[in-house]
């Protein structure tokens, strides 16, 4: 076998192990496995289609954010005082900003860029890389939720990313009781492992731009107002809701949902040994389901679909009719039914059937990357269902309406409700936002 794409070390951010083109001999393949890397990319007879999902530049990008993930949470980790480079991030996220918007086709979700030893650092870079991709997506819906702003400002997602990738910053300075608490229960409920939005804030709030803070503030505030931090007003406890939260922290807390799920394994403490990860069908199947639909913004929720391939370009399916294929191509509006290609031996690649399975109806994914997915397998309930573009177009119109349950979350932010004295609240950090970037 041959490599396709670069290997990097999985605790050496842009350290290059193997260039494309190595052969991947039997030693090479144990010292890799030695490393933890989770999955290499190899060239293949006939599998032409996938390469236009797959960008050198952007796997160099999701590789040293991962490192800059682990520079930050070692360095809060061990020094209270330590000072985060925080330009430098902003920096590295303009960056994979730009290579994603250069080739849009390769901006999906699509594998893991290396194991790096730590569950919280794989989260955090999978967490910035994703917020980054559906930001970009969202555009549309920035432009409305940030109207204070200059509309280039207004979609510039940079400081989205850096809250995205510091989500869970303040983890580090929660006790180390709390901390295995936290690993033994997952709790959520836990007044102590809620400090670490608190604690994160106040970690990188005047270092960063105030949507960024807001953002790793609220990231655990649902749309349907059951998150957290709360506070007391007029003697019932209550958190943010709707369009109360800033569009930012709506996009991390899918960004945050959708990696748990697949990686229960995701924060200090964590073992992959105990908690093993599941397939993205899986995550997304979960998502749509109640309670944690309604904790989305459900046109944040599309554009999780739209970069989340249900069933990955690269990954191997096992159809109901016993077929072992490779996905070559997928269609956001019908995530469950890919284009895929049946695999042969590489000495008669050309036998291999090209299989719509949008058009092939009696045939389904029943397996993935050795994962039984039948039971994960949704399907649009209508045309447009799952269409980004449509909804985009039906926004724009005034033709969408939110679903009657979420009716009175979309009422514009008040001052009534804050989380606490003078910490952000909705989009009025924009304000302060569009300060910070004139001085």
């Amino acid at each position: 076998m041959e490599l396709a794409l670069p290997v990097y070390h999985p605790r050496g951010g842009s350290r290059l192990l193997l260039r494309p083109g190595a052969a991947l001999e039997k030693s090479t393949i144990e010292r890799l496995i030695e490393l933890r890397i989770p999955q290499v990319w190899i060239k293949y007879p006939n599998m032409e289609m996938v390469a236009k999902f797959i960008s050198p530049k952007i796997h160099s990008s999701r590789a040293e954010l991962a490192s800059q993930v682990a520079e930050a949470f070692d360095i809060a980790g061990k020094d209270m005082h330590a000072k985060i480079d925080f330009p430098s991030y902003s920096t590295a996220m303009s960056t994979l900003m730009a290579r994603l918007i250069e080739d849009p086709e390769a901006a999906l979700f699509i594998g893991e860029i290396s194991d790096t030893g730590s569950p919280a650092i794989r989260h955090g870079a999978n967490v910035g890389f994703l917020a980054m991709l559906m930001g970009l997506r969202l555009d549309f819906y920035l432009l409305r939720e940030r109207s204070r702003l200059n509309p280039r400002l207004a979609k510039d997602v940079t400081s989205l990313g850096v809250a995205a990738m510091l989500h869970d910053i303040g983890m580090t300075r929660l006790k180390a009781s709390v901390l295995k608490r936290w690993s033994e229960e997952h709790d959520d409920t836990d007044p102590a492992w809620r400090e670490h939005v608190r604690i994160g804030y106040e970690m990188i709030r005047g270092h960063v731009e105030p949507s960024a803070a807001s953002a790793v503030l609220n990231h655990h505030q649902r749309f349907d107002g059951s998150g957290f931090p709360t506070k007391e007003v007029n003697g019932e406890v209550v958190g943010l809701e709707g369009s109360q939260i800033h569009i930012f922290a709506r996009i991390l807390i899918a960004a945050d949902l959708y990696d748990r799920l697949v990686h229960p394994a995701y924060t200090i403490g964590d073992s992959e040994e105990t908690r093993k990860s599941r397939p993205p069908v899986y995550a997304l199947n979960t998502i749509m389901q109640e309670p944690y639909r309604s904790w989305i913004d459900p046109i944040v929720l599309q554009a999780l679909i739209s970069v989340c391939p249900a069933y990955a370009p690269g990954s191997q399916v096992r159809l109901n009719d016993g077929r072992l294929c490779v996905v070559i191509d997928w269609d956001p509006r019908n995530p469950c039914r890919p284009t895929v290609r049946e695999m042969t031996h590489f000495e008669d690649p050309d036998q291999g059937e090209v299989i719509n399975l949008q058009a092939a109806q009696e045939l389904k994914v029943i397996e993935c990357d050795g994962f039984n997915v039948e039971e994960f397998n949704f399907y649009p309930e209508h045309e447009h269902a799952f269409d980004l573009k449509q909804l985009e177009r039906s926004l724009s119109n005034g033709m969408y309406r939110i679903d009657p349950a979420h009716l009175n979350s979309f009422r514009m932010a008040s001052d009534e409700l804050v989380s606490d004295g003078d910490e952000p609240q909705g989009d009025a950090d924009d304000s302060a936002d569009s300060e910070e970037r004139a001085a």
